[in-house]
């Protein structure tokens, strides 16, 4: 996991498949993200390939948390896996889903200026 800042925006960079193994950590990395001073925060999962329901739980319960502070969360996801799974269970519905770290960018510039 990799935390950085860009301008106003916190990015965390998990690059582990979400397991059993390390959902717990996936969990409280999270609430690190939630926590942090930023109102715009992405978590980008380019390089995973899997993840439980475990951590689509965190992902939930992390957008949640993050609304009742006025920040938004949104999500990266690459995989076809990992977008298949958040099209299953319709993520698209609640989260804002991008294809690419540069459009979630994008996405927090545009905000900025309305």
């Amino acid at each position: 996991m990799i935390f950085t800042s860009n301008d106003q925006v916190i990015l965390l960079t998990w690059e582990d498949d979400i397991t059993l193994r390390n959902n717990t950590s996936f969990k409280d990395t999270m609430k690190e993200l939630v926590k942090s001073d930023s109102k715009q925060l992405l978590l980008c999962l380019e390089g995973v390939q899997y993840l439980n329901s475990g951590a689509l739980g965190v992902i939930a319960d992390s957008v949640m948390e993050a609304r009742k502070y006025q920040k938004e969360l949104v999500v990266v996801a690459t995989q076809n896996s990992v977008k298949e799974i958040f099209n299953i269970v319709k993520f698209g519905s609640f989260i804002k889903l991008f294809d690419s770290k540069e459009e979630a960018l994008q996405f927090f510039k545009r905000d900025q200026h309305e």
